[in-house]
């Protein structure tokens, strides 16, 4: 449709615009180097804009007005009238009348003018064109529109944007990008007009975007380039001192900047994954971490929220303020939890100084300051106001208070100390000013405790003084200072209701508050070690009294002086004492006992013991060496080195004066008399090195002469029978290396050189062993055996019960603590062979021994060392040999095990130990040899089909499977099968009717129907590409009367497989095989026969 020129000109003269005019007049913040300071601006707008009074104007609108001021040309007419542009957009016009200006196009719009032009109309822009100035104007239209309406109506701005997106012709989603843009700039506009932030600019923001009707995804994004924007505007001219400085504007809007991004971004919900992305790449802008961005947002949210309680305290007792208006601000500012949690204590403490009464340099008066009246109530509503708990109020109330209640009550301890009041007033005293300070009673404890670390603190800090340079006399005057001061602190804490201990609860220097907490384990060992002295020193007699005693053990108690110190100090100082009077009684006892002197001696220790306060276990400390050196005097001078009747008085009467116990004192006497029995034992022991029955009670009787215990003994005869049993051992040892080994084996062995004569029996050794060892070394062996068991080294010990014949009976098992591998006379390895040694005679011996010999072959391989499993190892490993050989020898020579051969064998299970199942395992395992190694030997040369067939049948007849029990591969079964049957292919004996006689040698076998069909084909397959190789040379050659016979052999095949042999063959060859076959002789086959074969022939020629 096109509009006359006085109709657009009416348009133009008549139409107003659509949402107003606007106009500004505003005094931006002048910008000097890196410093600005936003301006109060006057802004004239229309009635009812949001900016129509007096206001600190938004950095964010100022910068959009900066964006319309530098709007020049068409789009700024274009924005003036969006009514019109949308007329104008629907043909094309003159623009010149409908848009009231001269054309001048823009660079954008050049090639569209010089083209109107050309075509003689010039002036006239096209409808493409017209779009394209929309998409120009829409930037500073939607600023605009921003600007004349605001933001505080999102939705109603929303829907205005929405109306100028239409009018302009803009797509939705290249409006959205330019609304983007826009919320960029104002977020600029908004840090860089105001450094500091505004409460209210949370608001803002999110309005902003729900006007814009931006999302998630382009707020991110806007962010980020608005960082970017800033970033390359700003900080050019920033320095690293101005971004580190806490109080420079810079950093001050860069935190800003960070701060309404977390904002925004919290604010929209977004996902911690998206929070993290989008935080990230614009904390990346600025050169930080994601956790460094963080920080920076902290430092913004923090006094803002501050200052919320700073306010909520003032506010406090009104209905102005409450918890819920707290936690909506936490939640705006982006406080979180534990931050907030902090804060609230932090303005929970600065009301309590309030209240004390501290100055704003934090100065007062620490003895007279204290609450006013109605303080509680007030700190109690503030509680509740931030969610605190009681204890949080008291704690606070405490911890302010402490200094101030310590300072009334030092002075108060020091007057009781000094005896100007009693500890009955000074506690009063401190009560009053508890109260006071409102310390709830429950802390008294706490305050107790402060005023006894106070109390001893200064005479033990003197102490510690005078300790460094060892005067001694400084020492003991300055503890006494702190004696008398724990004295008073002590009737204090009676008073408060202390019933705990204090020595632990004060002075224990593993808690983190002790009056010794300063002086390390050796500096307090001093102290105590100079205090002891100086008492000694001060006592009129040189002993110490009864209250000498207790101020000691007062001064322990302070030091935290351990009883191990006490006694380590007693010993040094008294112990010489102690120690000459006990020795003169061990001399004098030894010399002439008799009772009553035994009386005399102790009442001169006890005197020691109390006049210098020693413990009593000094005696049996020093009693100990003393009682040693008794016994080394007895047994030299005692005939043969064992004690008389008398002696032994002497010595029993040692022990009760010494006070120790019998069972102490038994070491010392093995130390003193163990040689003594060892010898006796050796002597008892006859020539086979069995001690008789007749000797054993001597040597008992022996050890209890020699005060020796039963267990020890035990341990020296074991010691003789180790001696005696090495060289027993040895000899067995070398008579089997001499039949094992030959003379370069033995040499190398035993690492040096072995001559003929070594070898007495003249033989010389071929490493045979067991059942053919030449030299038998069981009598040696048995030898070695008895002088075990006779002497009863071999410990029985009860390890279970079990039930026989429903009774309950022991189960033992047999310890052996001396064997010959842990003596070192035997290595592991001909421990191995001695065992086996003994294993194999004792199955090859006959007579009256061999039950002997079988009945001992655990004690032997128990003696040797070996353990069950390898004694178990052994044997199974020798029952293997002798099976192997047996039933290998007999199948060999007869071809199978008769019943007398499983008789025999029945015998050997029995005798070899096995159980039934261990000795079926050792036959088909010897089976399994024999036949395997029979069955390589028909492979190893050219197998023939017989052979095949009659080892088949063997197994078969032995109920073994030769994949299960044999252990024969797949593969090679599958090769039996294909061999035993390929001759009766070949020779036709073996058809299609044939499949009791194929299925019979493959269930043999141990074939399933699939396997046998499967290798059948694949041998067919075989043997027909042999024969068609030959028939295509025999045909080529004209060799007709060669291919008679393979062409029948090939029907056979056929029939087995339907005609699907796979043969691949030129139709011309196959076509002369199939004449040639018409021409065949077949006398003696049906005419159905026949016919059958030339159709069987045709499908495996692949003829039609």
């Amino acid at each position: 449709m096109k509009y006359s020129t006085v109709v657009l000109a009416f348009f133009v003269t008549s139409a107003a615009p659509c949402n107003g005019f606007f106009s500004t007049s505003s005094t931006r913040p002048a910008m000097i180097g890196s410093s600005f300071t936003p301006k109060m601006s006057t802004v004239n707008v229309k009635a009812g804009s949001s900016m129509s009074m007096l206001v600190q104007t938004s950095g964010g609108m100022m910068e959009l007005d900066e964006l319309l001021e530098a709007d020049k040309g068409i789009t700024k007419k274009v924005r003036e009238k969006p009514g019109l542009w949308k007329i104008a957009r629907a043909a094309t016009v003159p623009a010149s009348l409908v848009l009231g200006f001269g054309l001048v196009p823009s660079p954008k719009i050049a090639i569209h003018a010089a083209g109107a032009i050309v075509t003689g109309i010039g002036g006239v822009i096209g409808r493409n064109k017209i779009t394209d100035i929309g998409g120009d104007v829409a930037k500073p239209s939607i600023a605009q529109c921003l600007i004349e309406n605001g933001i505080s109506e999102p939705l109603a701005t929303a829907a205005k944007l929405e109306a100028l997106r239409e009018d302009l012709a803009v797509h939705p989603d290249d409006f959205q990008s330019m609304c983007a843009e826009i919320y960029r700039k104002y977020l600029v506009g908004m840090v860089r007009f105001d450094h500091k932030p505004q409460s209210a600019e949370l608001t803002e923001l999110q309005n902003l975007k729900d006007a814009l009707s931006l999302d998630n995804l382009a707020v991110g994004e806007a962010h980020m380039l608005a960082a970017q924007d800033w970033y390359r505007s700003m900080f050019q001219f920033i320095t690293e001192e101005d971004l580190d400085d806490e109080d420079s504007k810079e950093r001050m809007a860069l935190n800003k900047f960070l701060y309404l991004t977390e904002r925004a971004l919290k604010q929209n919900d977004e996902t911690e994954e998206a929070f993290l992305y989008e935080m990230t790449r614009t904390a990346k802008v600025f050169n930080m971490t994601y956790h460094e961005a963080l920080d920076r947002v902290e430092e913004v949210v923090e006094p803002f929220y501050e200052r919320a309680l700073k306010s909520s305290r003032q506010k406090l007792g009104t209905n102005q303020v409450s918890t819920t208006m707290l936690e909506r601000a936490r939640r705006t500012l982006g406080v979180d939890d534990r931050v907030g949690f902090d804060m609230h204590e932090s303005a929970l403490n600065d009301e309590v100084r309030s209240l004390l009464g501290y100055s704003e340099d934090g100065e007062l008066d620490p003895k007279t300051a204290k609450y006013p009246e109605g303080a509680l109530e007030r700190l109690d509503q503030l509680r509740e106001l931030l969610s605190l708990k009681k204890e949080d109020v008291e704690y606070e109330i405490t911890s302010e208070g402490m200094p101030l209640f310590r300072a009334t009550a030092s002075d108060a301890m020091k007057d009781a100390v000094g005896g100007v009041i009693s500890a009955e007033e000074a506690w009063d005293i401190m009560e009053k000013r508890r109260s006071e300070l409102l310390i709830p009673e429950s802390r008294s404890d706490e305050l107790v405790s402060s005023v006894v670390f106070n109390s001893l603190g200064e005479p033990m800090d003197e102490l510690q003084k005078y300790a460094e340079v060892n005067n001694e006399a400084a020492v003991y005057s300055s503890m006494m200072d702190a004696l008398e001061a724990k004295n008073t602190v002590v009737q204090l804490l009676e008073r408060a209701g202390y019933s705990g201990d204090f020595y632990d609860d004060f002075c224990n220097p593993v808690r983190r508050e002790s009056v010794t907490k300063e002086m390390d384990s050796k500096e307090r060992y001093n102290v105590y070690d100079m205090f002891v002295k100086r008492s000694i020193k001060n006592s009129e007699d040189g002993k110490l009294s009864e209250e000498q005693d207790a101020l000691i053990k007062d001064v322990k108690g302070i030091l935290a002086i351990d009883d191990v110190q006490v006694e380590t100090h007693a010993v040094k100082e008294f112990g010489p004492k102690l120690n000459e009077v006990m020795e003169r009684a061990m001399n004098e006892i030894l010399d002439d006992y008799a009772p009553e002197l035994v009386e005399t001696l102790s009442t001169e220790i006890n005197q020691v013991i109390d006049d210098y306060k020693i413990n009593e276990k000094m005696i049996a400390q020093n009693g100990r060496s003393l009682y040693s050196k008794a016994l080394n005097y007895v047994s030299a001078n005692a005939p043969a080195g064992v004690p008389t009747k008398e002696q032994n008085e002497a010595l029993k009467a040692l022990q009760e004066l010494y006070t120790l116990d019998s069972n102490e004192v038994v070491p010392f006497h093995l130390t003193a008399f163990g040689p003594v029995y060892k010898k006796s034992v050796e002597e008892a022991m006859s020539i086979t090195g069995v001690i008789r029955p007749e000797f054993r009670k001597s040597l008992e009787d022996l050890r209890e002469r020699l005060g020796v215990s039963e267990s020890q003994t035990r341990e020296i005869f074991m010691e003789a029978v180790k001696q005696r049993m090495i060289p027993m051992v040895e000899w067995i040892v070398s008579e089997m290396e001499k039949t094992v080994f030959s003379q370069q084996q033995l040499s190398e062995r035993r690492q040096k050189d072995i001559g003929e004569d070594y070898f007495q029996s003249g033989k010389k050794a071929d490493g045979t062993l067991g059942i053919g060892a030449e030299v038998n070394v069981l009598g040696d062996i048995m030898n070695l055996i008895d002088f075990y068991l006779e002497n009863g080294i071999a410990e029985k010990t009860q390890i279970d019960t079990e039930l026989v014949d429903d009774k309950e009976v022991p189960v033992y098992e047999t310890l052996y603590p001396i064997t010959a591998l842990e003596t070192g006379a035997v290595d592991q390895q001909m421990a191995e062979v001695l065992y086996r040694q003994f294993v194999v005679g004792s199955f090859t011996t006959a007579g009256p021994n061999a039950e002997r010999y079988e009945n001992s072959r655990a004690t032997w391989g128990g003696i040797l060392g070996l353990s069950s499993e390898k004694m178990e190892e052994i044997g199974s490993n020798i029952a293997d040999t002798v099976y192997d050989n047996y039933v290998g020898q007999n199948m060999r020579t007869k071809g199978a095990l008769d019943q007398q051969d499983m008789m025999f064998l029945a015998n050997l299970q029995k005798k070899l130990g096995l159980s039934e199942q261990q000795g079926e395992s050792f036959l088909m395992q010897s089976q399994k040899k024999v036949l395997s190694e029979e069955l390589d030997a028909i492979f190893m040369n050219s197998p023939k089909a017989e052979n095949i067939r009659l080892f088949r049948e063997k197994c078969e007849s032995m109920g073994l499977n030769l994949e299960q029990d044999i252990g024969v591969e797949k593969g090679r079964v599958t090769r039996m099968f294909e061999l035993e049957i390929a001759p009766g292919l070949e020779s036709g004996e073996i058809t299609v009717e044939s499949g009791d006689v194929l299925a019979d040698i493959s269930e043999s076998l141990g074939f399933s129907e699939e396997d046998a069909e499967k290798a059948l084909e694949n041998l067919l397959l075989q043997l027909s590409n042999r024969i068609f190789d030959k028939l295509t040379k025999d045909i080529r050659r004209g060799r007709l009367d060669a291919i008679v016979d393979p062409v029948k052999t090939l029907i056979r095949y056929g029939e087995f497989l339907n005609g699907e042999l796979g043969v691949e063959i030129e139709e011309k060859v196959g076509r002369q095989i199939f004449n040639a076959y018409e021409n065949f002789d077949f006398e003696g086959l049906s005419e159905t026969k026949v016919e059958g074969n030339k159709e069987m022939l045709k499908t495996i020629l692949s003829l039609s």
